[in-house]
């Protein structure tokens, strides 16, 4: 196969052969020292040496400093960056429903169910936020809500620009406080990120079941509202959407930065034993160390290509592993007393992307063999 590749000079045959794949890393290394020599000397020295001793955060920054420009290689390579660059605007402009989820929903919403407190809906409330999103220039309710939200929270910082709190809030605030106090916990409304909160683990109750024969205890089944129909050979595991991933991804404290990444490397007691859990299981990490709040970070900035890169690393194998075979990061995530971060779903996500682009890539007239 003949067709060249984004890259001059070299062609989709070229991939199959290690002398011309030596070649093709040659020529990255190339723009990578051209681009920023003073990071190039660090990453130098680093491949040269890489079983030296250096910190853990040391390293972190190496990878992910150079996640980018591996990220940019390969998309101009393969011609992908148009689609990879729509992942990028679509993780950017779902940026108003975590900071709403968080400043409005967390922070405003939740103190109203306090105690089990009910809130009813109201139709003159279903009014004012139907107005709301109608002025949203999108067809997408639950980000249309999270917008109208984030406008009210910058109006209100507006009118008092030098008070360092914001003025009360006005009745279009209110109104949507209300409104969301009425659904946080309608399962209608389930599927909607801003009002998916972790709960309080109970470690003797990790799985919700019914008992619906007294006269058998030990038959459990599942509550009716989580039941999946399995209908002939059809996948029935839908894996989570892209915006719940991204959802995952900002619960995610990206304590790599502090060296607190216990996902990838374990929780460890003062003394340096490895922390047990109230089931007796250690919680060891990710067996193949996988630089997991990494991977979250650079795709929280919307680089897919670059996320997995850093998956890689460690994990070349991602294909069979993900939200399938094992959750040792999530036993391990710092997050110990309310639900973990869901980290396996997030590295099939970050997969799911990258494969997306190859079909991306048709649709917007790519015509190279490399990805057809």
């Amino acid at each position: 196969m003949t067709t060249a590749l984004g890259i001059p000079g070299y062609s989709f045959a070229d991939l199959h052969h290690p002398e011309r794949l030596a070649s093709l890393y040659d020529r990255f290394c190339e723009e990578v020292q051209a681009a920023d020599p003073a990071f190039w000397l660090e990453w130098d020295a680093y491949r040269r040496a890489p079983d030296a001793p250096r910190p853990p955060l040391a390293l972190s920054n190496l990878l992910t400093a150079m996640a980018p420009h591996v990220s940019r290689f390969l998309k101009r390579l393969f011609d992908v960056d148009a689609p990879a660059e729509a992942i990028s605007e679509t993780t950017r402009a779902q940026d108003d429903l975590f900071r709403f989820k968080v400043d409005f929903v967390r922070r405003r919403v939740l103190p109203l169910l306090k105690g089990g407190t009910h809130v009813p809906a109201t139709a003159e409330d279903d009014a004012i936020v139907e107005q709301l999103i109608a002025a949203q220039p999108t067809g997408d309710r639950e980000l249309a809500i999270a917008r109208a939200g984030c406008a009210l929270l910058d109006d209100e910082k507006a009118r008092s620009p030098q008070s360092p709190s914001p003025q009360s809030p006005s009745p279009q605030s209110e109104a949507l406080r209300r409104w969301c106090a009425a659904r946080v916990h309608d399962r209608a409304y389930r599927g909607w990120v801003i009002f998916r909160f972790p709960e309080t683990l109970d470690y003797w109750n990790l799985v919700d079941v019914q008992r619906p024969e007294p006269r058998l205890p030990e038959a459990m089944i599942g509550p009716d509202w989580r039941l999946r129909l399995r209908d002939g050979f059809g996948l029935t595991d839908a894996r989570y959407t892209p915006r719940e991933v991204l959802s995952e991804i900002h619960y995610c404290v990206l304590c790599h930065e502090r060296d607190k990444d216990s996902c990838s490397k374990g929780l460890h007691e003062k003394d340096g034993r490895v922390a047990v859990n109230p089931l007796g299981i250690s919680l060891d990490g990710c067996p193949l160390d996988e630089k997991i709040s990494e991977m979250h970070q650079l795709r929280k900035a919307g680089d897919a290509v670059g996320a997995l890169a850093l998956v890689v690393v460690d994990n070349p194998m991602c294909p069979g592993t993900g939200h399938r075979i094992c959750n040792d990061c999530m036993k391990s995530c710092i997050y110990q007393k309310q639900e973990p971060v869901n980290i396996p779903q997030i590295e099939t996500g970050v997969l799911t992307d990258v494969l997306s682009l190859r079909g991306a890539s048709r649709s917007t007239g790519c015509s190279r063999a490399g990805i057809r």
